[in-house]
């Protein structure tokens, strides 16, 4: 099962505005943000992460949420971050 994972903005590329650095569980990883074409990302902002890319900005709350749900799911959770640990660069190849 994949699951979008909230995370948040903890590094910006300066360089491109395609990337950018997440955190979640202290794990760190770069995200492709091609999908939020449009949207501001600063950092602290919010992002619900799908295998290596950024699929929604989501406000404080609903990331709380959503994690605290995550929680509760266990080993599909776990299995998930675990899968987000591995990637490579953050994006799948």
């Amino acid at each position: 099962m994949c699951l979008g994972i909230p995370a948040q903005v903890v590094g910006l590329d300066l360089l491109s505005d395609s990337f950018a650095e997440v955190e979640v569980a202290e794990i760190r990883r770069q995200v492709h943000l091609g999908m939020l074409a449009g949207e501001t990302i600063s950092l602290g902002d919010w992002l619900l992460i799908h295998v290596g890319f950024a699929i929604a900005k989501l406000d404080e709350e609903a990331a709380r949420r959503q994690l605290e749900f995550q929680d509760r799911a266990g080993p599909v959770y776990t299995e998930e971050l675990e899968a987000f640990s591995g990637l490579e660069g953050g994006v799948d190849a």
